[in-house]
């Protein structure tokens, strides 16, 4: 019984870290809230650099 509680629980806790990850631009930014809309940013470098199959740096900082 404490083995299957233990597995059910590292799995809880790797689902949510994997989505937790999911998102590839910074909470709160232009992208981000695009992304969520369903659409692609507009601004011309994150236009730019989503050509180039990257993330805008200057949108997008870390």
């Amino acid at each position: 019984m404490k083995a299957l509680l233990t597995i059910l629980t590292v799995s809880a806790m790797m689902t949510s870290f994997s989505f937790a990850a999911d998102s590839k631009y910074k909470e709160g930014g232009c992208c981000d809230k695009a992304a969520k809309k369903g659409e692609k940013c507009q601004h011309p470098c994150c236009v730019d650099a989503e050509k180039a199959g990257k993330v805008c740096e200057k949108c997008n900082k870390k």
